[in-house]
Protein backbone atom coordinates (compact mmCIF):
# COMPACT_ATOMS: atom_id res chain seq x y z
CA UNK A 1 0.00 0.00 0.00
CA UNK A 2 1.49 3.23 -0.69
CA UNK A 3 1.69 6.48 2.15
CA UNK A 4 -1.21 8.91 1.02
CA UNK A 5 0.41 11.57 -0.82
CA UNK A 6 0.93 14.77 0.40
CA UNK A 7 0.22 18.21 -1.05
CA UNK A 8 2.91 19.82 -1.17
CA UNK A 9 1.37 23.11 -3.55
CA UNK A 10 1.01 26.84 -1.75
CA UNK A 11 -1.26 29.93 -2.60
CA UNK A 12 0.30 32.47 -5.06
CA UNK A 13 -0.86 33.75 -8.00
CA UNK A 14 1.13 33.65 -11.07
CA UNK A 15 1.48 37.63 -10.70
CA UNK A 16 3.26 37.32 -7.46
CA UNK A 17 5.25 33.68 -8.27
CA UNK A 18 8.49 35.55 -9.79
CA UNK A 19 8.21 38.64 -7.04
CA UNK A 20 8.35 35.64 -4.09
CA UNK A 21 10.83 32.81 -5.89
CA UNK A 22 12.92 35.93 -6.40
CA UNK A 23 12.57 37.33 -2.93
CA UNK A 24 13.61 33.64 -1.94
CA UNK A 25 16.57 33.54 -3.72
CA UNK A 26 17.61 36.91 -2.02
CA UNK A 27 16.95 35.35 1.39
CA UNK A 28 19.06 32.27 0.66
CA UNK A 29 21.90 34.12 -0.95
CA UNK A 30 22.15 36.86 1.51
CA UNK A 31 22.40 33.86 4.14
CA UNK A 32 24.97 31.96 1.55
CA UNK A 33 26.79 35.67 2.23
CA UNK A 34 26.35 35.14 5.95
CA UNK A 35 23.87 37.60 6.17
CA UNK A 36 20.28 36.93 8.37
CA UNK A 37 17.93 37.00 5.21
CA UNK A 38 13.90 37.19 6.19
CA UNK A 39 11.35 37.31 4.21
CA UNK A 40 9.18 40.39 2.77
CA UNK A 41 6.35 39.18 4.85
CA UNK A 42 8.08 38.64 7.90
CA UNK A 43 9.46 42.29 8.12
CA UNK A 44 7.42 43.55 10.21
CA UNK A 45 8.69 40.63 13.13
CA UNK A 46 12.05 42.18 12.79
CA UNK A 47 13.54 43.43 15.61
CA UNK A 48 14.06 47.52 14.83
CA UNK A 49 18.17 47.20 15.10
CA UNK A 50 17.75 44.84 12.39
CA UNK A 51 15.42 46.70 10.44
CA UNK A 52 17.59 49.95 10.99
CA UNK A 53 20.09 48.72 8.76
CA UNK A 54 17.93 48.21 5.74
CA UNK A 55 18.51 50.27 3.22
CA UNK A 56 14.67 50.53 1.20
CA UNK A 57 14.48 51.00 -2.76
CA UNK A 58 11.62 51.25 -4.99
CA UNK A 59 11.05 47.77 -6.37
CA UNK A 60 11.54 48.20 -10.15
CA UNK A 61 8.39 46.38 -11.56
CA UNK A 62 6.75 49.61 -9.83
CA UNK A 63 6.65 52.89 -11.03
CA UNK A 64 6.12 55.70 -8.91
CA UNK A 65 3.65 58.49 -10.13
CA UNK A 66 1.89 61.53 -8.17
CA UNK A 67 -2.25 61.79 -8.69
CA UNK A 68 -4.57 64.29 -7.26
CA UNK A 69 -2.17 64.95 -4.24
CA UNK A 70 -1.00 61.34 -3.58
CA UNK A 71 1.87 59.52 -4.54
CA UNK A 72 1.33 56.34 -6.41
CA UNK A 73 2.51 53.31 -7.48
CA UNK A 74 1.76 51.91 -11.24
CA UNK A 75 2.81 48.57 -11.76
CA UNK A 76 4.73 47.77 -14.91
CA UNK A 77 3.34 44.55 -15.72
CA UNK A 78 -0.21 44.91 -15.01
CA UNK A 79 -0.90 48.86 -15.15
CA UNK A 80 -2.51 48.31 -11.83
CA UNK A 81 -2.20 52.03 -10.02
CA UNK A 82 -2.33 52.16 -6.09
CA UNK A 83 -2.37 55.48 -3.95
CA UNK A 84 0.47 55.11 -1.59
CA UNK A 85 0.10 58.31 0.87
CA UNK A 86 -0.52 62.03 0.67
CA UNK A 87 2.21 64.39 -0.80
CA UNK A 88 3.05 65.99 2.63
CA UNK A 89 6.51 67.28 3.53
CA UNK A 90 6.86 63.94 6.22
CA UNK A 91 6.04 61.35 3.66
CA UNK A 92 8.20 62.91 0.75
CA UNK A 93 11.34 63.13 2.91
CA UNK A 94 11.23 59.92 4.01
CA UNK A 95 10.40 58.00 0.71
CA UNK A 96 12.90 60.29 -1.47
CA UNK A 97 15.68 58.44 0.72
CA UNK A 98 14.36 54.95 -0.52
CA UNK A 99 16.98 54.54 -2.59
CA UNK A 100 18.73 52.22 -1.46
CA UNK A 101 21.86 54.29 -0.28
CA UNK A 102 20.38 55.16 3.26
CA UNK A 103 19.56 52.97 5.60
CA UNK A 104 16.06 53.64 7.93
CA UNK A 105 18.36 54.39 10.69
CA UNK A 106 20.28 57.31 8.74
CA UNK A 107 16.80 58.11 7.07
CA UNK A 108 15.04 58.40 10.63
CA UNK A 109 18.27 60.46 11.35
CA UNK A 110 17.30 63.25 8.58
CA UNK A 111 13.87 63.02 9.07
CA UNK A 112 14.43 64.32 12.53
CA UNK A 113 17.14 66.96 11.82
CA UNK A 114 14.68 67.98 8.89
CA UNK A 115 11.62 68.18 10.94
CA UNK A 116 12.78 68.66 14.68
CA UNK A 117 11.84 65.63 15.73
CA UNK A 118 13.81 63.39 18.66
CA UNK A 119 15.68 60.45 16.22
CA UNK A 120 13.50 57.41 17.84
CA UNK A 121 10.05 59.37 16.30
CA UNK A 122 11.94 59.86 13.35
CA UNK A 123 13.32 56.14 12.87
CA UNK A 124 9.59 55.31 13.48
CA UNK A 125 8.28 57.77 11.25
CA UNK A 126 10.87 55.66 8.31
CA UNK A 127 9.79 51.98 9.77
CA UNK A 128 6.17 52.74 9.32
CA UNK A 129 6.52 53.83 5.84
CA UNK A 130 8.99 51.18 4.49
CA UNK A 131 7.16 48.52 6.03
CA UNK A 132 3.49 49.50 4.74
CA UNK A 133 4.65 50.02 1.33
CA UNK A 134 6.84 46.70 1.64
CA UNK A 135 3.71 45.08 2.36
CA UNK A 136 2.63 46.18 -0.98
CA UNK A 137 5.79 45.30 -2.76
CA UNK A 138 6.46 48.58 -3.84
CA UNK A 139 9.79 49.29 -2.19
CA UNK A 140 12.07 46.43 -0.92
CA UNK A 141 15.63 45.81 1.31
CA UNK A 142 17.91 46.56 -1.22
CA UNK A 143 19.90 43.37 -2.40
CA UNK A 144 22.13 42.95 -0.31
CA UNK A 145 24.71 41.45 -2.87
CA UNK A 146 24.16 44.79 -5.01
CA UNK A 147 27.48 47.31 -4.22
CA UNK A 148 26.46 51.20 -3.97
CA UNK A 149 28.28 51.81 -7.53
Amino acid sequence: MKPPRRDLSFTCSRRRLLPALFQEMVVVLGSLKGGQGCRLSDLGDLPDDRLAQIKPIVNLDHQITVDEGHVCSRSRRTGATLKLFPMDREHLAAFNLFDGRHSLDEIGQRLSQEMGWDEAAGFAYARDLFLSLARRLVCVPKDPLETDE
